[in-house]
């Protein structure tokens, strides 16, 4: 009876492995799923391994609300070996490998992490949740920091990067920093939730560190207009303009061009990135003095867009306040107006910005949160200053008077009336005064200058203002010291 019993758990066991081998094997005949589309907070640390290049590896790892560490690696391969002590599970054609307490902290409730996660086939990526925000990096080169402010990350000096004084001031009026590492340069780019840091080959000028040189090319007719997820391959395309040949083209990882835009006159300010229907499906918006575009990943335009004001077009810019995808496209034109549509190029209802007089009109506009109030800052021809709420009235007053010529900076306050706007002169140079009584403060002509910006260079947790005069850099404390 015993070995009746011993030999037909030994065919039921076979049969169930034939069944298990088989079923499983089935589902991954199809393409299997991919868990960082499922994988949930708790897991802080995501990792992905392409040392097999047909069956990549997926590492998540994370702490539970008892201090007690999680570790799941997922892998396509239905064959892989499960390292000893460790369990597993069939899991959506794949197998989810850890102990028992990791494998039962597993549940398909995708959240931050998941949103922010993108990887691209053959590129060994890490996402990690740290005290200062999320950050993405690729080994591609590229790192992506999710912060309120930009600031040079550890990785990208980790990556090879060098922090030296000599830069390039015309690609510094491109992008939100610029740090220079052997081969290239790194490039920074507000996209407004975010700041991608992609490294450029390509882009870069003769630099003499401790008397060795690092680089001797430069592209002169390409500039670096932004950063867009491509979602279909869940990498980043980069939104460049050709003056040379007169088109916004977006440029995938591999080089190749996925679609381009033939445009009439040089794009004003930046591109951004935009999910425009909430649905994880990414488009593109810039202006020139002649519209607003709105692409989409196949090169299309939006319904709606482009979008031609009945005046010429001399500041735009996008916000998104809340950081909820709650789009306001804002667009001055050369009346005095400036315009507020969102979605497929309706106007916003309920905004009431009073037009300027004959004559004057918006060039700069930035938000600015001091606080728990929003102020929009619009900078105009004349140098006057107007400080609006999001619904275009008029939030505060100011005498102070700003050149136009130049995009200013801001040093926050506890209030807007103790809020600095730093700014160039007419003569070159730097200036700081308050918002309140217009008085000078801080580095309020010290130092010469053709760009300024305020950003956390060396990840301390205070802002420092980053002068550009010449094609030289220097960095400047809470206490207008300098300090590089």
């Amino acid at each position: 009876m015993r070995q009746l019993l011993i030999l037909v758990s030994a065919l039921a066991l076979a049969y169930l492995s034939v069944v298990a081998y088989f079923s499983v094997k089935m589902v991954d005949s199809f393409d299997a799923s991919d868990p960082t589309n499922y994988a949930s907070d708790i897991f802080t640390t995501w990792t992905i391994s392409y040392a097999n290049p047909s069956l990549p590896v997926t590492s998540f790892s994370g702490m539970n609300e008892l201090g007690e560490t999680l570790q799941i690696v997922h892998s396509y391969d239905v064959d892989a070996v499960v390292p000893e002590g460790w369990e597993f599970v069939e899991w959506r054609g794949g197998l989810l490998m850890g102990d028992i307490l990791s494998l039962s902290s597993w549940s398909d409730k995708p959240g931050e992490m998941a949103l922010r996660w993108r990887s691209e086939e053959g590129v060994n990526s890490r996402l990690f949740k740290s005290a200062l925000g999320y950050v993405l990096e690729g080994s591609n080169n590229e790192v992506v920091v999710w912060e309120n402010e930009v600031r040079i990350p550890k990785y990208v000096f980790d990556r090879g990067g060098v922090d030296i004084e000599k830069d390039s001031s015309d690609l510094n009026y491109k992008n939100a920093a610029v740090v220079r590492a052997k081969g290239g340069t790194y490039l920074a780019v507000d996209l407004g939730d975010r700041y991608a840091w992609v490294f450029d080959g390509g882009v870069s000028q003769t630099i003499v560190v401790e008397d060795d040189v690092i680089d001797e090319s430069v592209d002169t007719h390409e500039s670096l207009l932004g950063v867009v997820r491509n979602h279909r391959t869940r990498s980043d395309l980069d939104i460049l303009y050709d003056s040379e040949r007169g088109v916004v083209e977006a440029v995938g990882e591999d080089g190749g061009v996925v679609w381009a835009v033939e445009i009439e006159n040089d794009p004003i300010g930046l591109a951004y990135e935009i999910d425009i229907y909430k649905n994880g499906k990414y488009q593109t918006a810039f202006a020139t003095s002649d519209g607003v575009f709105l692409i989409d990943v196949k090169g299309n335009s939006v319904k709606g867009y482009p979008f031609k004001p009945s005046s010429d077009i001399t500041g735009f810019a996008v916000m998104d306040y809340d950081k909820n995808r709650k789009y306001r496209f804002l667009i001055a034109t050369l009346d005095g107006k400036i315009s507020n549509i969102k979605g497929e190029g309706v106007r916003t209802s309920g905004w009431n910005f009073k037009k300027l007089r004959y004559g004057v009109f918006v060039e700069h506009m930035h938000h600015i949160r001091v606080g728990s109030k929003d102020y929009i800052y619009a900078g105009c021809s004349d140098s006057s200053v107007q400080l609006l709420k999001r619904a275009g009235g008029k939030r505060a007053s100011t005498s102070v008077k700003v050149n136009s010529n130049y995009a200013p900076a801001f040093r926050l306050s506890s209030n807007i009336s103790k809020t600095s706007v730093l700014f160039i002169d007419a003569e070159g140079w730097l200036r700081e005064y308050t918002f309140g009584d217009a008085v000078e403060v801080g580095m309020s002509g010290m130092v010469k200058a053709d760009r300024v910006q305020v950003m956390d260079t060396n990840s301390d947790g205070k802002k420092e203002v980053v002068v550009h005069y010449k094609g030289e850099r220097t960095v400047w404390n809470t206490r207008n010291e300098r300090i590089d």
